[in-house]
């Protein structure tokens, strides 16, 4: 509405007042919605933030408590490996021990005398060698499995002479020629021989 420069009644004022006012109320209630909705836009904000914080809160506990987690399981997994490797040391140390004793007790004996020297070779493969390439060549060392025919006196004669002399008589003990049972018993000594 445009105004002029001229003289207006009362009653025009108040026509025009009032057509201003009605305009002005108009806009007033349109700016008045308009805040309305960038409240209620406000708070739908606010709300969606107040939830996005809860779920980083979560998240960064979660988080928090995973690193936790691992640095608890790392822990476990070190201490573990640790004992593991003592446990190892212990058994290789009373391993050692067992192929040196059966060294000393029968050092003729061909079976003992192969498993030693397998052992004395793959332990030189081991401080050489990654797992891997340990395992392929101490599998070439070790010897093939064979099916042996079954001699018991060649066995007998093994042991004795891996056990050193002992006054033991192999073709006596295979040839008792006539046993008779009184003498063997007076021998063991489970009659007197002054009966």
């Amino acid at each position: 509405m445009e105004l002029k420069k001229r003289r207006y009644s009362k009653k025009q004022v108040i026509d025009i007042l009032n057509a201003y006012k009605s305009e002005y109320d108009k806009k007033f209630e349109d700016y008045r919605a308009e805040v309305n909705a960038l409240k209620q836009e406000i708070k739908l904000a606010e709300e969606r933030a107040e939830k996005m914080e809860k779920k980083e809160t979560l998240i960064l506990s979660t988080l928090f408590n995973a690193e936790q987690t691992a640095m608890e399981l790392k822990r476990k997994a070190e201490l573990q490996y640790e004992l593991e490797v003592e446990r190892l040391k212990k058994f290789s140390k009373k391993w050692d021990d067992f192929f040196n004793q059966l060294e000393e007790k029968y050092p003729l004996y061909k079976p003992v005398k192969t498993a030693v020297s397998v052992k004395k070779e793959s332990d030189k493969i081991l401080k050489k060698s990654n797992a891997k390439e340990a395992i392929e060549n101490i599998e070439k060392l070790l010897p093939k499995n064979k099916k042996e025919k079954f001699d018991p006196k060649s066995k007998i004669r093994d042991y004795i002479a891996s056990t050193g002399d002992n006054g033991f008589n192999l073709d006596e003990v295979l040839n008792p020629g006539t046993l008779k049972l009184e003498d063997i018993c007076k021998e063991l000594g489970l009659i007197d021989g002054n009966e």
